[in-house]
């Protein structure tokens, strides 16, 4: 009974705090200088606006999401390494409370970061409001090539803020906008502000598990072996129930065989394989509960499925030939 309760209160608090409608914190922030000289002059600025604290989190993330582009130049080239020694923990503490500040102020400075310029600068400025706030370091994958692989080195940052003595995920580098061939386009969505962690684990994982605050705990195989969720699979609603693995082995002439949730009546289903010229539109066999298709495998070579919604892609797979 104890445990039903604890879920229950879990669930009124996410469903109150994203009920909330934020356009005036939005429309406020839309007003704010492009440019800061240092974390204290924005929260400054947010703490004199806002009083609650999730207003002024979600005035920092949209700051952040509307004025700093990605830096793709770091991207592609590497960041600068960094060397210094130290004496003891004390100035090893001091020395990179020292980098974290300079990644904040040319964050702010320069408005361009890569992943880390956001997240420390999320953290920074909550921190400077009393708000408690944690960098995040993990994993997270976007592509096909994502999928299967096991890496040992952190891809992406993002942050765990508290409130109302309850830790909530953000990730202001998702909410900024996308990469789309060699450029950055600049697109405010604030789906990866307060997200369920259920959807965000699908997307993202914690070098320490602690971080996940999923209902059931997965490990880092599992998030690397499912498929590639986008964004609009969560924007439209949708739910996967099969397949569930990322990699698909099919046989020449057979049909990959998916079961998601119900979908609403507005929403068209197509798919393509890489490389083909043209996407085919799905008709799902619909009950009230779940929806089924078929996608014939008409190829005899690996290659990638894609999934669209409305013609936006939602899922991405990798399929094998089954030999």
């Amino acid at each position: 009974m104890k445990l039903l309760i604890s879920t229950l209160f879990l669930w009124f608090s996410l469903t109150n705090i994203h009920a909330q409608n934020f356009e005036k914190v939005d429309q406020r922030v839309g007003l704010y200088p492009k440019q800061y000289a240092s974390a204290d002059q924005l929260a400054d600025q947010i703490t004199k606006d806002f009083k609650s604290d999730i207003d002024r989190i979600r005035a920092i993330y949209t700051w952040l999401a509307i004025n700093v582009s990605y830096d793709l130049k770091t991207l592609y080239t590497g960041e600068a390494k960094i060397n210094f020694s130290y004496t003891d923990q004390e100035d090893l503490q001091r020395k990179l409370t020292a980098i974290n500040t300079h990644i904040v102020n040319k964050t702010l400075r320069t408005k361009k970061a890569i992943c880390e310029g956001y997240a420390q600068t999320f953290k920074k400025v909550s921190e400077q409001m009393g708000i408690p706030c944690m960098l995040v370091g993990g994993f997270s994958k976007v592509g096909v090539s994502d999928i299967g692989i096991d890496p040992t080195v952190e891809n992406h940052a993002w942050n765990a803020v508290k409130i109302n003595n309850k830790w909530y995920l953000v990730d202001a580098t998702w909410g900024a906008g996308y990469i789309n061939g060699d450029k950055w386009v600049q697109r405010f969505d604030d789906f990866f502000f307060l997200t369920d962690p259920n959807k965000f684990a699908l997307t993202h994982y914690p070098s320490e598990r602690g971080w996940l605050f999923t209902e059931k705990s997965i490990t880092k195989k599992q998030f690397f072996e499912s498929p590639i969720y986008d964004k609009s699979f969560f924007s439209n609603g949708l739910k996967l129930l099969s397949p569930l693995q990322g990699e698909l082995f099919v046989k020449p002439n057979e049909d990959i065989v998916f079961t998601i949730g119900a979908i609403e009546e507005n929403i068209t289903l197509y798919y393509i394989f890489n490389g083909d010229k043209y996407s085919e539109k799905l008709e799902p066999i619909c009950t009230n509960e779940k929806c089924t298709f078929k996608i014939p495998f008409t190829q005899n070579r690996n290659t990638e499925l894609i999934l669209f919604a409305n013609k936006r892609t939602i899922l991405q797979y990798k399929v094998s030939v089954k030999k």
